[in-house]
């Protein structure tokens, strides 16, 4: 009992508000879900020479259902990183310090598949990690310490959540859709 109260103390102390880990997960769903979607677009045409309209169809459900479950070990990989850290490196700020990481490891991660070859070097590793921690550490300070950029991420974020009211259930489905072509 006595550990218990322990952990749920621990947890309240260590996670960010309900609402910044809404805009979080509305990030991570219009950034996972748009490049899931954009590549099902770019390879249309090919499917559409090899693949009736069901079949991708059902490629899409699949692509769509594993962006739901992308965005959501995102996220939570980001919430466990908060209540793990100090508050002042990652709760405080929260929606906007985990929406830059994101939006940083993206880049990279993006620049990564054009560039890298199959046996990538330790230098070349931690160069990238360097540009992602850049990316997301510049950002962050102009956001904290610059009124005005603040209000704007801020605003930002908050409109991107029209974005998971769209690809949250268009992810559930699909998950239905691919459980239901499991289990049949």
């Amino acid at each position: 009992m006595f550990m218990l109260k322990k952990l749920s103390d621990f947890l309240k102390r260590g996670l960010p508000a309900k609402s910044e880990m809404f805009l979080v997960l509305s990030t991570a769903a219009f950034l996972i879900f748009t490049w899931s979607v954009r590549t099902l677009f770019f390879n249309f045409p090919a499917f559409l020479l090899s693949y009736t309209i069901g079949e991708i169809l059902v490629i899409a459900a699949y692509m769509l259902a594993f962006a739901l479950f992308e965005t959501l070990l995102a996220t939570l990989l980001l919430i466990i990183m908060s209540a793990l850290l100090p508050g002042g490196i990652f709760k405080e700020g929260f929606s906007y310090k985990a929406s830059f990481f994101l939006i940083a490891f993206g880049a990279v991660s993006i620049h990564m598949q054009n560039v890298m070859t199959n046996q990538p070097t330790t230098d070349f590793l931690l160069l990238e990690l360097g540009r992602a921690l850049t990316l997301w550490l510049v950002p962050v300070l102009l956001t904290r310490y610059v009124n005005v950029v603040r209000k704007i991420v801020l605003d930002i974020l908050d409109r991107l959540i029209i974005f998971s009211y769209i690809y949250l259930p268009l992810g559930i489905v699909s998950l239905l859709v691919v459980a239901f072509r499991l289990l049949w």
